[in-house]
């Protein structure tokens, strides 16, 4: 998962419901995405079966798949089996890195993996 389709996740896990519009809302305060950025990560989401799209009168409402404390817990356990793939930098950089983000924002764990 990148760290956009996370940052749109988190909205979602926060706001369960949570229509196309105001999801746009809520990237607007953070990020300069457009609309067409935020449906493909939306679709993204979708076709990783991490959100369910609900179609009410038109409008269409996300729901998470999965709490955020398995998907982190699965992150963290595929974090954990790439070790031996990793150099000891490579690893001290993505714990560092996440152990950053982290500290302003306990929800900010990145997600983002080097391929």
């Amino acid at each position: 998962m990148t760290n956009a389709e996370y940052e749109v996740l988190r909205i979602i896990w926060h706001y369960p419901g949570i229509s196309t519009k105001d999801i746009c809302k809520e990237i607007k305060k953070r990020k300069n995405w457009q609309l067409s950025t935020i449906k493909t990560l939306l679709l993204r989401l979708e076709n990783k079966t991490l959100i369910v799209k609900n179609t009410y009168y038109h409008q269409a409402h996300y729901y998470a798949q999965y709490s955020e404390s398995i998907v982190v817990s699965a992150f963290i356990k595929r974090l954990l089996s790439r070790r031996e793939t990793l150099s000891q930098e490579e690893f001290l950089e993505l714990v560092e890195n996440n152990l950053q983000n982290n500290s302003s924002d306990i929800g900010g764990l990145k997600i983002n993996e080097k391929t």
